[in-house]
């Protein structure tokens, strides 16, 4: 895979907007011995049971947990799917559905319907039940899937409900393994693309750091993500390396400890040094002890074969630790500056 320089002018094709729908599965039911919950109103509930933690649990409550018989509002997904809600949790968790609730109560057909006012969303069922079970008294629950993970966030974010994102964020945090990791960061990122996430592709953005990022090690990715997303986390490895490259040679002339760079060594000791220190640049996936360590024991039975003079496997740990200690000062910097960049330059959704 090769792309040509970046410059300011492929902003706009990186990030030109795309279409954001997922085709989602209906939700199944789930065992109700499982979620151990039933529809409390607030008159009857504890502060325990308002105040419940969030769950990282996979299952969705179903339809029936979203049949409140005191609900004054119905809301509808875009797959014919009905919550029959108290509008209070609505309209106080997010301004943008309290408007639209607002509007579906003055409506002229309201006054005169039988039932209770409806108002028709744009977010599938599914979306809908994790989402609502994040604004309402019952146990929150995310969706099972990476895709309807994604957008659960998206439609919080699309509703402006800032806290509910926060929960939901924290949820995902928790999780174990992480949802944000080596098998899932280019997914993440490029689902984070498409829905305007940017937290969410920043941090997978990093995630991918953790791995080389070449075309063996992208094979499996290049059939399911786009062209234009893989495009966009090159520009962030590339931006970062420019910066490594820069930091990194001004720490070899001045952050070197003495121990380490005055070691006896007819080889070189800052020979060894400086050709990790250049594999980081090339592929920051290095930055880690065991491959410091592995390019130094190279250097020590090279020296030994070629029967050099090399005392570079007593360089004092402490010495060691400090030079560690800069090095990841540095590549800390960079990686944050160029999450910044990302922001202000280049963007992250689809702008």
């Amino acid at each position: 895979m090769v792309w040509s320089k970046t410059d300011a002018r492929l902003v706009n094709v990186v990030f030109a907007p795309r279409s954001s729908w997922i085709a989602l599965n209906c939700v199944t039911p789930i065992d109700h011995h499982c979620l151990r919950f039933h529809r409390l109103t607030m008159s009857t509930q504890t502060e325990s049971e308002v105040f419940s933690p969030p769950s990282s649990s996979r299952e969705i409550p179903e339809n029936s947990l979203f049949d409140d018989p005191d609900a004054d509002i119905i809301l509808r997904s875009c797959d014919h799917r009905e919550f029959r809600v108290l509008k209070l949790y609505i309209t106080k968790a997010s301004p943008v559905l309290q408007e639209t609730i607002q509007s579906a109560l003055s409506s002229p057909t309201a006054s005169t319907a039988p039932s209770l006012p409806s108002v028709q969303l744009s977010d599938s069922g599914t979306t809908l039940s994790s989402l609502l079970s994040f604004i309402l008294p019952m146990p929150s629950v995310l969706p099972p899937t990476i895709e309807q993970t994604m957008l659960l966030l998206s439609a919080a974010q699309k509703y402006q409900m800032e806290f509910i994102m926060s929960t939901i964020r924290a949820v995902i945090v928790s999780q174990d393994p992480p949802f944000i990791r080596q098998e899932t960061a280019v997914q993440v990122y490029s689902l984070a693309q498409t829905h305007g996430l940017r937290q969410e592709a920043l941090h997978a953005a990093r995630a991918t750091l953790t791995f080389s990022f070449t075309l063996e090690n992208l094979e499996d990715k290049l059939g399911s993500t786009p062209l234009v997303d893989l495009h966009g986390l090159w520009k962030y490895h590339h931006r970062l390396r420019t910066y490594l490259a820069d930091d990194l040679a001004a720490l070899m002339k001045t952050g070197v400890p003495s121990e380490m760079s005055g070691q006896p060594c007819d080889y070189g000791t800052m020979t060894w040094l400086g050709e990790y220190i250049e594999s980081i640049v090339n592929s920051p996936a290095l930055f880690n002890t065991t491959q410091f360590y592995r390019f130094l024991l190279h250097h020590t039975k090279v020296a030994s074969w070629a029967r050099y003079r090399c005392e570079c496997a007593n360089i004092p740990s402490r010495a060691i630790n400090v030079f560690w200690k800069a090095l990841k000062t540095v590549v800390d910097d960079c990686t944050t500056r160029v999450s910044i960049d990302v922001y202000e330059i280049y963007g992250t959704g689809n702008d």
